[in-house]
């Protein structure tokens, strides 16, 4: 669907099949989701993920911010009641966020906090898709209802993902944390560093998908951003030690080994999909170098290619990824997208819808992975094609501009 975003707008003629295809694809895609989705929350709603992030503050509460990592206390109350086996494993900030939900019925809380993910994802849509208009003329009108028809066919090809809508489905706090990165952005394009440090730690309540755009920002000289991120996650890392102690650590690498022989849950991950050891050790070191090269090489003005290349060596790097972590990979995309970048890069994009949609799938995990691999890669060379074609302002004098650090 990137190669829509390129197309020249303006023409009034009829849809041409090229573009009519695509777009009959996505409706179909997406009403299938809907239904998905609809089947998912009103037939199963204990079931869902959300459960269990509702259940872990009621449980802090009583009995101590320990005990909800604690297998032996939380797993059996979970079972009852849902049949599920999934420990929480969130840090206890995002519990202390949840707790005013966890006061309510569990059918009230579900519905607020579904209506509340699904709109950070229109949020996310917003900040990094749509594009203010500027004062037109009658003729360049339909230039700009052209440009909106793209930017809401963007909007639907998300929800024609299956980890996306899997995600909300679930009521899985992936969206949450993009929300925080993509506000981040917003805040960073209109030069509120420390309020956009601020709001990036939001991320520590899922740090999996986005814990590397802190260091990608980092690399590219955003001083004030990462002060404002240290100012935030600080406080918050120390007082969840002194909430949980020892104990809760304990019973937290516990909970994970639960998680991890879970029979039949599968993740995304480099380690999960080629193996631990020196091969996934290598390719999480090339990820890391290759976010920092993107993040130090890109002109100082394209705060999007750090941004996009921190959430894609997330995944690459974490070896905890599940299916709707995948939904990181919209964000990066639709972040280059604002840069208008080469056809080979928007035709990446294209290639890569296929197995982002198939992601669930045994056979579709390899290809994923490369997708990311090609994804961060495709963004070193577009660094390096815009560092050079895009030049530091010149003086009067001819001298360049010294690049300030935000």
């Amino acid at each position: 669907m990137a190669a829509l975003w390129r197309k020249a707008a303006g023409s009034r003629s009829a849809p041409s099949l090229r573009t009519a295809a695509p777009v009959t694809v996505l409706l179909v895609l997406f009403a299938y989701n809907v239904i998905q989705y609809v089947t998912l929350v009103f037939q199963t709603p204990r079931q869902l993920d959300f459960y269990v992030f509702w259940l872990a503050p009621r449980i802090g509460l009583a009995q101590g911010w320990a005990q909800m990592y604690n297998p032996g206390r939380f797993l059996p109350e979970l079972v009852a009641q849902t049949g599920n086996w999934l420990p929480y494993l969130n840090p206890p900030v995002f519990a202390w966020l949840l707790l005013p939900l966890s006061l309510l019925p569990y059918g009230v809380a579900l519905v607020i906090w579904n209506a509340f993910i699904l709109g950070c994802l229109v949020v996310i849509w917003r900040v990094t898709v749509w594009r203010a208009a500027p004062t037109l003329t009658l003729p360049q009108r339909g230039r700009d209802i052209a440009q909106r028809g793209r930017e809401i066919l963007l909007l639907l090809a998300a929800l024609a993902l299956y980890p996306v809508v899997l995600g909300l489905a679930l009521g899985q706090v992936t969206m949450v944390v993009l929300v925080a990165v993509a506000l981040c952005y917003w805040l960073m394009r209109r030069d509120r560093p420390l309020l956009a440090g601020l709001v990036l730690a939001l991320i520590v309540i899922k740090p999996q998908a986005a814990f590397l755009v802190p260091v990608a920002l980092l690399a590219a000289r955003r001083y004030r951003v990462c002060l404002g991120f240290a100012l935030a996650v600080i406080p918050m890392a120390a007082l969840s030690l002194l909430a949980v102690g020892r104990q809760g650590i304990d019973y937290w690498l516990a909970s994970v080994a639960v998680n991890y022989n879970h029979p039949g849950f599968k993740f995304n991950s480099v380690s999960w999909i080629i193996g631990p050891g020196v091969p996934a050790i290598a390719v999480g070191l090339a990820a890391v170098a290759a976010t920092l090269y993107v993040s130090w090489k890109a002109p100082f003005k394209d705060v999007e290619l750090p941004i996009a290349a921190g959430l894609i060596g997330s995944l690459l790097v974490t070896p905890y990824v599940t299916v709707h972590d995948l939904s990181a990979l919209v964000v990066a995309a639709w972040l280059v997208l604002r840069l208008d970048p080469p056809r080979w890069v928007t035709a990446l994009l294209v290639v890569g819808y296929v197995p982002l949609f198939l992601a669930n799938a045994n056979f579709a995990h390899l290809p994923v992975l490369l997708l990311e691999g090609a994804f961060l890669v495709s963004l070193v060379g577009l660094a390096r094609v815009r560092a050079k074609t895009i030049r530091p302002q010149q003086t009067a004098s001819g001298r360049s501009q010294p690049r300030l650090a935000s």
